[in-house]
Order: C-alpha cells, then sequence, then structure tokens
C-alpha cells in the first residue's frame, strides 16, 4: 500500500481496537528497509485495526494509532477487544 493509498484510509474505518499484549515495535514501510522509521508501541497501548483489512496471516498490518498516524504493526502482538 503506497502512502497516498495509506492517507487516504477514512480514520472511522480503523474500528477494530486492539491492545498490545507487550512492547512492540510499528513501522512506517516495512516494504522499505533502506528508510525503517519506526517507533515503540507500549504494552497495554491501544491501537486501532481497519475491519476490513483485519486478520492474523500477514507479517505486517496497517493500524491507526492513538495520535492518527497510520504505520505497520505485527498483529499478533495484539489483543482484539470485542
Amino acid at each position: 500500500m503506497t502512502m497516498k493509498e495509506q492517507t487516504s484510509l477514512a480514520v472511522d474505518e480503523f474500528d477494530r481496537p486492539g491492545q498490545a499484549i507487550q512492547n512492540t515495535e510499528w513501522v512506517r514501510d516495512p516494504a522499505d528497509p533502506t528508510k525503517h522509521i519506526c517507533g515503540l508501541i507500549q504494552k497495554g497501548e491501544t491501537v486501532w485495526f481497519h475491519n476490513e483489512q483485519f486478520g492474523s496471516g500477514p507479517a505486517w498490518q496497517l493500524v491507526r494509532l492513538a495520535d492518527g498516524e497510520h504505520v505497520y504493526v505485527h498483529p499478533h502482538d495484539f489483543d482484539y477487544k470485542q
């Protein structure tokens, strides 16, 4: 997914909360290791998954952070609330 596609996603579409079960890293673009912009999500923090893209298959999945930024995380590092 390109940056243009990321920014066109409506905030409201990220409606599945997931709470980090451990300290975990986020990355801006997992497909580009030369520009590895990343950060840390602390255990217990909540991020928002896109309901239509939700799943446990991909190694990286796009989420919305509390500050509205879209980044990629490892979905298996999160507990999904109902």
